[in-house]
């Protein structure tokens, strides 16, 4: 956008409720690919060039394919059995773009917790479909 007068005008109003509903929709899908292991269902629930803020490290992803075919099987064989997510919270809404927080944590084969985390995700609605944009962690 490089109207710079239009991004600062006040957003319109819009349906939050339903836009939370669909976006959400995204969220439960990609969290179903993960565990199913499924790289190109992931994809699928991704809008590119997708980004990653990993600490102050911006890491872009152009296209499809990024993840390696053994990104699953190197994942269990640190230990990993699944991801179960314990919040998914709209913290801003807009017509075509919603931000969550969104926090998880990974649970090894023995049933101890590997790592927690708490990020900030964004996703959007480009040609009517939902999809994550940008991921911080």
């Amino acid at each position: 956008m490089t109207d710079y007068v239009e991004l600062f005008k006040k957003n319109k109003e819009v349906d939050n409720e339903n836009i939370i509903k669909e976006s959400i929709k995204c969220l439960e899908e990609f969290s179903k690919c993960f565990e199913g292991e499924d790289l190109i269902g992931l994809d699928t629930c991704c809008h590119f060039p997708h980004y990653l803020l990993s600490g102050n490290e911006v890491i872009c992803w152009e296209r499809k394919g990024v993840l390696s075919q053994d990104f699953f099987e190197s994942l269990k064989q640190s230990g990993f059995k699944k991801t179960v997510v314990t919040r998914r919270e709209p913290i801003l809404v807009s017509e075509n773009k919603v931000h969550f927080l969104y926090s998880y944590y990974r649970e090894s084969i023995s049933g101890e917790i590997m790592s927690k985390h708490d990020n900030v995700w964004i996703l959007t609605r480009i040609n009517g479909k939902w999809g994550i944009q940008v991921r911080s962690y």
